[in-house]
């Protein structure tokens, strides 16, 4: 099998579970306008699955959403929509080359495009990682940028960066994934349940090993205190930490839940929780988004980003920073703050929720007259 077909039977299988009988339906009697999705997507990481199903089921529904590279009869049947619009979506993208050569390919065709959700990642951060090549590229991005038809991002860093660099009328939506529906609460015991999250595909500002260490202080301290401890995974790599976490801990108070790639699964696990203290940035916004107070070991940059757009900085502990003594002050804060820290928490998502949905109807609505020009409301 040449490249060219292994590349088309990847992304005939990557996707596979995405696709509904009411999309062929929607497809083949053209009743809603397509959306190409841009990201990462079909890797069982949840976090990026979160921000899809976002897309699709909560900010888009009355549009027919599927990834942009997909390879099937289903994107062969939209190809035909007259009604198309490319959404660079959530995610860090924007400094990333792949998604940077998919929006060119789209340009060079003429065809429209919009950034939605999207987070900057943060050259300075990566500079210092010179073994990621595919990062880079500003002026080219800035180039592309400047065509697009509308531009939201996550957070205020990445606005700031864009505002810096010349490109205007930037909103900030926050992360889609904030639109994600919580599960219902769990009805606890007295016992109070602090959920622990760790793993990256990136690298870790200040490195692995002293995060490690101040999160085994911190689930001892937390056992010692009456607390139930689980451990849950949003990808693979997680659950492998878990598992040597748990070696480490060596205490059977300390549990690993199951991973599950189903972003429904997750949300009824943080349901569970009292508190959250996660590394991955959505461990960081599905706690939010579930209203549950948390603490975010922030390993770069982009974690502050969406931190900072729901006001909440303080929950930030940079990894480069951190000590179990200032892990387990900061949670013995949590705990004292819990109802602040939810209130506000809740407060900030609700805002986002209301934002996103206003943002997305108003673009399918200028999409469906195909008159997606300058910045919406």
């Amino acid at each position: 099998m040449g490249l060219g077909l292994r590349l088309k039977w990847d992304r005939l299988n990557r996707y596979r579970y995405l696709r509904r009988a009411e999309d062929y339906r929607a497809a083949l009697l053209r009743t809603k306008p397509l959306l190409t999705y841009i990201g990462w997507l079909g890797y069982q990481n949840v976090g990026d699955e979160a921000l899809y199903l976002a897309f699709r089921d909560e900010l888009f529904p009355d549009a027919l959403l599927q990834p942009y590279d997909d390879f099937s009869a289903l994107s062969c049947l939209s190809g035909f929509s007259n009604e198309r619009l490319n959404v660079l979506g959530g995610g860090t993208l924007i400094n990333v080359n792949p998604y940077l050569l998919a929006l060119e390919k789209i340009r060079a065709r003429g065809e429209r495009y919009v950034v939605w959700g999207t987070g900057v990642a943060d050259l300075g951060y990566w500079s210092r990682h010179p073994e990621h090549s595919d990062r880079g590229n500003s002026e080219r991005w800035l180039s592309i940028l400047r065509d697009a038809q509308y531009i939201g991002v996550r957070g205020p860093r990445s606005a700031a960066w864009l505002t810096e660099n010349g490109i205007t009328g930037v909103d900030v939506l926050g992360d889609p994934a904030l639109s994600i529906r919580p599960a219902a609460k769990k009805m606890q015991a007295d016992t109070g349940v602090l959920g622990i999250n760790l793993g990256s595909h990136d690298p870790v500002s200040g490195g692995d090993e002293n995060v490690f260490a101040a999160v085994v202080a911190l689930i001892r301290h937390a056992l010692q205190r009456g607390f139930k401890v689980q451990y849950f995974s949003l990808h693979a790599i997680d659950a492998e930490i878990g598992r040597v976490l748990q070696a480490a801990v060596a205490s059977k108070g300390f549990e690993l839940l199951p991973f599950s790639a189903s972003v429904t699964e997750t949300m009824h696990q943080l349901a569970g929780f009292d508190y959250v203290v996660g590394q991955r940035l959505h461990a960081t916004i599905l706690a939010c988004a579930q209203g549950v107070p948390n603490l975010s070991l922030s390993y770069q940059p982009k974690c502050l980003d969406f931190l900072e757009s729901i006001k909440q900085s303080q929950l930030a502990l940079p990894t480069e920073e951190i000590t179990s003594v200032g892990l387990i002050e900061q949670f013995e804060w949590l705990v004292q703050s819990r109802m602040l820290v939810c209130n506000a928490i809740i407060s900030e998502c609700d805002r986002f929720r209301n934002l996103q949905r206003m943002n997305a109807s108003a673009l399918l609505t200028r999409h469906k007259l195909s008159s997606i020009q300058g910045v919406l409301p």
